[in-house]
């Protein structure tokens, strides 16, 4: 009977495998680096998309015309009661998004989403007081943990303060004035807002799968630039999830550039996350200029010693910048989250292109077309093009879900490898997206790699930079033939056969080809034929 090992090998690593994050998978910073093992572990690269429009609704790219979340929660419960607007705004969010959209992001190997949300998802007025919502956490506790499933982290967002940090839609509440916006100088409302960040870290603060919290999005006021008052805030937001929460990272964000947030050092913020959002608005129709936009916010960034986050952006019809841009923000280590997962037939602005283009008239239609314009036939992603150029873009660079670290090994069990022919080790440089380099005369994360013992005899080598599995390349790059840590998952090409030379010599043959890996001039490929010292590499276990 002729077995069949990939059958085996699958069955056998699911067997072992997490059916969710453990505390093992827990993150925090390390310096510009984020890590799981509270911080300990392998480097995690948060990067993926944001649910726009689930848990706050702006006009111009969802399926209502009211111009913010608070006209439709308050004109439904006028024309329906409280229960009918519930039932309703529940309605929407189950049809918006399924266990179906899970597998997707997982297929489009995201290894995080962003998700943002308002107050209005957790508080209600109960006379003048502003009370917590019975079950207010259960969608968000069911995002969380089917993400959790398939390896994808959560980046829980506030877009939305009482009263509205900014003004805008994305807020939930249009102030038409800026002199209007007058959160910063309202004690009531900030107090609120901290009570609400309390209430989600208290909820949170064991949970792996929560990667951070996104403190404020676009604070600035009418979509103005971020000051010292908004950094102060900061600092009571901090301190108010640092009284539950010691151990989650803290995410502020810059309205809209470098000089728009303090050094850390200033406030003292430890195991915090910079974001960025990153919009050309005056170069939608020129690649060069995209390119020069995202050279410049990389620069500027330098000056940073915490890891950076690019919350949000687009790079609207042109998919060489989309190439480009998200290659840039890959090879510097940055996290990243597209704007957005979904959009109403607004071209580029989702990764997903819902066609439909019916919108509930909260004012005028009656319950039935609320309800069947807010379906999921309408609203749900199956009724959405994949193939779109975004798609595409976003899919050849998106890391890949995370590999649960229960199913790795333990850091004494990593090893390097020295090529003998220049005396220097192979590393997984620019954070693991590029091929194999020996080009390192020390070593650190970028250097160490994994074993595992495969059951036709042959190896996988699992790269510690970005928990990949290292795969030989044969059907591109103009037969070069490159080494590249890029797959999730364990096939032929990922495949090795190791020869033991001696003196902890070893050579490696790829299972494909049956070629040998060979370092020349630094560039690390599958090429070779007969053994010489460019093929032979000394390996040696961390201790």
């Amino acid at each position: 009977m002729k077995v069949n090992y990939k059958v085996l090998l699958i069955f056998f690593l699911l067997s072992f495998s997490s059916e969710q994050f453990t505390d093992l998978d827990f993150l925090k910073t390390d310096d510009t680096q984020i890590k799981n093992n509270y911080g300990k572990g392998n480097c995690v690269y948060l990067r993926g998309t944001n649910i726009g429009n689930l848990f706050v609704q702006e006009s111009w790219m969802s399926s209502t015309d009211a111009k913010d979340q608070k006209t439709i929660n308050s004109v439904l419960e006028e024309r329906f009661g409280k229960n009918g607007k519930n039932s309703l705004i529940q309605h929407y969010e189950n049809s918006y998004l399924s266990t179906d959209d899970f597998d997707k992001f997982k297929e489009l190997g995201m290894s995080a989403v962003r998700v943002p949300f308002t107050y209005m998802n957790f508080y209600e007025k109960n006379g003048n007081s502003w009370v917590l919502k019975e079950n207010c956490f259960d969608k968000l506790d069911w995002i969380i943990e089917e993400c959790s499933k398939r390896g994808i982290y959560v980046i829980l967002d506030l877009h939305g303060a009482f009263g509205s940090q900014n003004g805008q839609d994305h807020s939930g509440e249009v102030i038409d004035n800026i002199q209007d916006v007058t959160f910063y100088n309202n004690d009531n409302l900030k107090e609120l807002t901290l009570n609400l960040w309390k209430e989600i870290a208290n909820r949170y603060k064991d949970n792996p799968a929560v990667a951070g919290y996104d403190t404020l999005n676009e604070p600035g006021e009418k979509a103005g630039t971020t000051k010292s008052y908004h950094w102060d805030y900061y600092d009571r937001i901090y301190k108010a999830i640092r009284s539950v929460d010691k151990n989650h990272i803290i995410i502020f964000e810059s309205c809209w550039g470098a000089s728009n947030l303090p050094s850390p050092d200033k406030y003292g913020w430890e195991n915090i996350v910079y974001e960025f959002h990153h919009y050309v608005w005056d170069a939608q129709q020129s690649v060069d200029s995209q390119k020069q936009a995202a050279n410049n916010l990389v620069e500027s960034l330098k000056v940073f010693n915490v890891p950076i986050y690019i919350g949000e952006f687009t790079f609207f019809e042109l998919p060489d910048a989309w190439s480009y841009v998200l290659n840039l923000f890959n090879i510097n280590g940055y996290h990243y989250t597209s704007w957005s997962y979904k959009s109403n037939n607004m071209g580029t602005w989702g990764i997903y292109n819902q066609k439909g283009t019916e919108k509930v008239d909260v004012y005028n239609n009656d319950i039935n077309d609320i309800i069947r314009k807010w379906g999921e036939s309408n609203i749900g992603t199956g009724k959405a093009s994949k193939d779109g150029m975004v798609y595409n873009k976003m899919k050849e660079n998106l890391p890949g879900t995370v590999y649960f670290l229960k199913d790795a090994l333990e850091n004494k069990k990593y090893f390097t490898l020295k090529a003998l022919n220049n005396n220097k080790y192979i590393s997984a440089d620019e954070y693991g997206q590029g091929q194999l380099r020996a080009n390192r005369d020390g070593t650190g994360t970028w250097e160490h790699f994994y074993m595992y013992k495969n059951s036709d005899g042959t190896v996988a080598i699992q790269s510690r930079a970005n928990n990949k599995f290292l795969c030989s390349i044969f059907d591109n790059w103009d037969g070069k033939n490159p080494i590249i840590p890029r797959s999730n998952q364990i096939e032929d090409w990922e495949k090795f056969n190791v020869e033991y030379i001696g003196n902890n010599i070893i050579t490696l043959k790829t299972k494909t080809n049956g070629k040998y890996v060979k370092n020349e001039d630094t560039w690390v490929r599958a090429v070779g034929d007969n053994v010489d010292d460019s093929m032979k590499f000394e390996i040696k276990y961390l201790e």
